[in-house]
Order: structure tokens, then C-alpha cells, then sequence
């Protein structure tokens, strides 16, 4: 939604983070591949599905050059896609705490954007059963 916001580093390094996001309870979904595929489309790079990068190389690169700003639009993208299965697990929840305190984002933040998320889930739900 808000990718295009981010640099070429950046979107290479975000598709890193949400592969190791949809990663994160061992069961990569259908709809988090979907995801995968959807966020690289949007940031106009080849989907990627893989990363040998381990997620705290990936969080202090990101860190380093991103604006807090920068840090919320990769945090919300992320919690985009370890919900996108219908599913916050324990294992989701422990790397969004890690994607929180690495970048240094104010822990209400999280509660914040899920209820925004799920308000804009049910949004487009009503939409689509309108429509379609």
C-alpha cells in the first residue's frame, strides 16, 4: 500500500524482512505468498521467495537507513502479511516485537495498525461481496 514510498535499498531489504515474516511460525501460506508476490509487484522488482540474509542483518541495514516513517510503512506492510493467513501466531507476534524494538517504534504502534488492518480487511470484504 505504502511501498513505493521506500528506496530501491529499502525494497529489497523489505521483501527480505516479509519473507522471513511469513517464515516466522515454520508454514509459509498460500496467501503469504500471495503477499510476496503483491509487495514486489507493487515495489516493481522480481518476486523474490527466498533470503540467505538472517533477520538481524536484515533489521540494522533497514535501521540504518530508513526514517522513522520509513520504519512505521514496513511495519504495517509486514503486519499485512503474518495476517493475511487469518492467523497471528505466537511466532508472528515475536517478530513483530523484534521488528518494533530494533527500529525503535512505540510498542502501542502495533495495536494501532492491527486495528486499522482489520478494519480495512473488512472493509474490502464488504466491498468485494457487494460488487462480486
Amino acid at each position: 500500500m505504502f511501498l513505493n514510498n521506500l528506496n530501491n535499498k529499502q525494497k529489497k531489504l523489505f521483501i527480505q524482512l516479509a519473507i522471513k515474516a511469513a517464515e516466522a511460525n515454520g508454514i509459509v501460506e498460500l496467501e503469504e505468498k500471495n503477499m510476496l508476490k503483491s509487495f514486489a509487484i507493487e515495489m516493481n522488482i522480481p518476486p523474490v521467495y527466498n533470503t540467505e540474509n538472517n533477520l538481524e542483518t536484515i533489521l540494522n541495514e533497514l535501521v540504518s537507513i530508513s526514517s522513522e516513517q520509513e520504519l512505521k510503512i514496513i511495519l504495517f506492510e509486514i503486519l499485512g502479511i503474518v495476517v493475511s493467513d487469518g492467523v497471528f501466531d505466537d511466532d508472528e507476534k515475536n517478530i513483530v516485537k523484534n521488528i518494533v524494538e530494533r527500529c525503535k517504534l512505540d510498542t502501542n504502534i502495533v495495536d494501532e495498525m492491527l486495528n486499522a488492518l482489520y478494519e480495512y480487511i473488512n472493509v474490502y470484504k464488504k466491498i468485494v461481496s457487494i460488487v462480486l
